[in-house]
């Protein structure tokens, strides 16, 4: 593992790129991927599957964001549209199943 070389940035607007450039760009997709467990593990009080849904959507607009300033692939963004489509069909079909 190597060190970042701080020396490059000019500006603070450069610290995303470096830390993701440094960690060979897996600084934010890991760090979306753990505020999205995090959010899941806060909001299962809820139910689970409120929890996924609710996690998942947030997490979608952040990597939506993070998409556009260049931080991470658009994998991730369509990885949480899955889970969302995935979150309603199952909402949609355990309640179809209950009736």
């Amino acid at each position: 593992m190597t060190l970042t070389n701080w020396s490059n940035m000019t500006d603070l607007s450069q610290l995303p790129a470096v830390a993701n450039t440094a960690s060979n760009g897996s600084f934010w997709p890991g760090m979306l991927i753990m505020l999205w467990i995090i959010m899941i593990l806060i909001m299962i009080g809820y139910g689970f599957e409120i929890a996924f849904l609710v996690a998942s959507f947030l997490a979608l607009i952040l990597s939506i964001f993070l998409v556009y300033s260049g931080l991470i692939a658009w994998w991730y963004s369509t990885m949480f549209v899955g889970i969302c489509l995935f979150m309603f069909l199952y909402i949609i079909w355990s309640g179809s199943r209950k009736a």
